[in-house]
């Protein structure tokens, strides 16, 4: 063996991570690949928008051509599809880059989850369209993870208590989409996300963790599940590490500017 080559190792899965860019890193495809590097997954990442963001508003939003987010997708697709893979989808931005997210996903013959980013924790909308173009992308995915807001978005009426957000679940699955975590970390009291799939309902409590509330939770969140995926987890294993590691980072957030960060 030659001494000067680098020893072979195994290829780390890969997962394509596409969504909108925030400079400061808190959130969007910076957080995803900081969340699938820290997991030991390989990102590659495709840029849906750029945005300038501080605290505590969004300042701008400039989306990429519809045309160009479907080759990058593609090309990405072509690269990580031959090894243990998933795709995590965030910001989509517009309509038409949704349509073209569905159409470069076509043949994709792996694990994709959906984060559907719809607004800012500032309350900057993030997505200019109609439900219809999320839903039909979200009937292409394996799971799709709204908070309540999101929820009651796509529904059209309000999601605010445990018992709506498993009622909200059903509703969801009932419009085609093979699997929701409907998140509850906007509930009172403890936070308990709502997993139904095609084995069951699942819910995951977790006391609230005391301080500050980091940016970029449900990024990393979903990053990480979409990992859990990647490596051949069920569903219900991968958002159960996926929470048990996001908890380990939130309790753990620190100070970056005027923004906590996990």
């Amino acid at each position: 063996m030659d001494p000067h080559k680098p020893t072979p190792t195994a290829l780390p899965v890969g997962v394509v991570l596409v969504g909108g860019l925030d400079p400061g890193a808190g959130a969007g495809v910076a957080r995803d690949l900081l969340t699938a590097s820290a997991l030991g997954a390989r990102g590659l990442v495709v840029g849906t928008a750029w945005t300038e963001q501080g605290s505590p508003s969004t300042w701008s939003i400039e989306p990429r051509a519809p045309e160009r987010v479907q080759a990058a997708l593609a090309s990405a697709l072509a690269r990580v599809v031959a090894t243990g893979s998933a795709v995590k989808i965030g910001m989509v931005a517009t309509a038409p880059i949704a349509q073209a997210i569905e159409k470069a996903l076509a043949a994709y013959p792996g694990p994709v989850v959906f984060d559907p980013v719809l607004r800012a924790s500032s309350g900057d909308s993030l997505f200019d369209g109609n439900r219809s173009s999320i839903l039909a992308l979200a009937r292409r995915v394996t799971l799709l993870t709204p908070n309540l807001a999101e929820s009651a978005w796509l529904l059209g009426h309000p999601v605010r208590s445990e018992a709506d957000a498993r009622a909200a679940a059903r509703e969801l699955r009932a419009l085609g989409i093979a699997a929701v975590l409907v998140k509850g970390g906007h509930l009172e009291g403890d936070a308990t996300d709502v997993l139904l799939s095609p084995t069951g309902e699942s819910l995951f409590s977790s006391p609230r963790i005391a301080g500050p509330s980091p940016r970029g939770t449900g990024c990393a969140l979903a990053t990480a599940i979409a990992v859990g995926l990647a490596r051949g987890e069920p569903v219900e294993r991968a958002v159960a590490s996926a929470k048990t590691w996001l908890a380990h980072h939130i309790a753990n957030a620190h100070l970056v500017g005027e923004e906590w960060h996990l």
